[in-house]
């Protein structure tokens, strides 16, 4: 592992902790009403959030090449038969 890798794994270990932190202690100060649409947005954001930030990152990336053997491959061309055409 070089160190790139392991300074970048540091960096996000301390970021998860401190939004720990500002959670744990900070959350109790949110004046947030208890019902259930806050409840199920407060679960949910989080995952929307994420699921669009990967949706829009794999649109604006370029296509990747399509590995030999994989099943992708398999669907793009078709079969050819071993038997010759009768025409």
């Amino acid at each position: 592992m070089n160190r790139e890798t392991a300074l970048f794994g540091l960096k996000l270990m301390l970021a998860a902790a401190g939004i720990s932190v500002a959670i744990k202690y900070g959350g109790p100060y949110l004046a947030l009403p208890e019902r259930m649409p806050v409840v199920i947005g407060m679960i949910l954001l989080p995952a929307l959030v994420l699921a669009g930030i990967l949706w829009r990152w794999q649109q604006q990336s370029p296509a990747t090449p399509v590995k030999k053997g994989s099943l992708a491959a398999e669907e793009a061309e078709p079969e050819k038969s071993s038997q010759p055409d009768l025409d």
